[in-house]
């Protein structure tokens, strides 16, 4: 499939439709917010989102949703981990995320998301202070040039 902003805009309002169940608040992170905040250049290959664990367990049982979650891997772990059939763009929906770095596990939580518009879509998406953590969290190499690349856009400017 070819990447368009049409597919997202689309992908995005099918997941405000199925985030409609959800009581508690709800965010996209990851590569696909550094998009909706601007990062044009940033290639994402899915949406990923955090919410509760009721939501979750709402959303399996509202919309016939299975837990996928399966223990993790050795970086990346939740409780809930949801793949609604959205459309054009795979989506991701956890609960419980946490990322091991440090020889410990560190739970990620939505903090303060902002509305951000999307063409015709309105979308809840994790702040870049948020997302910038959870990408110096992760530490893989993809996460650390998009790290370097929010951190050289967002420096403040010199004063003479």
């Amino acid at each position: 499939m070819v990447f368009s902003e049409a597919l997202l805009e689309e992908t995005l309002h099918r997941l405000n439709d199925l985030m409609s169940d959800c009581v508690d608040p709800w965010c996209i992170f990851g590569g696909a917010a550094l998009y909706l905040h601007g990062y044009r250049d940033m290639q994402f290959s899915d949406i990923d989102v955090l919410t509760s664990i009721a939501d979750c367990e709402r959303l399996c049982a509202i919309r016939d949703l299975r837990n996928e979650a399966d223990g993790g891997t050795d970086l990346f772990r939740s409780d809930f981990l949801l793949h609604p059939h959205l459309g054009p763009l795979d989506v991701e929906i956890m609960s419980n995320f946490e990322i091991f770095t440090g020889m410990q596990w560190h739970r990620i939580d939505i903090g303060n998301p902002i509305e951000i518009r999307f063409r015709s879509a309105i979308v809840p998406v994790a702040d870049l202070e948020r997302v910038g953590s959870i990408l110096r969290l992760s530490g893989r190499d993809k996460d650390l040039a998009r790290l370097k690349l929010i951190d050289t856009l967002v420096q403040p400017l010199a004063t003479p």
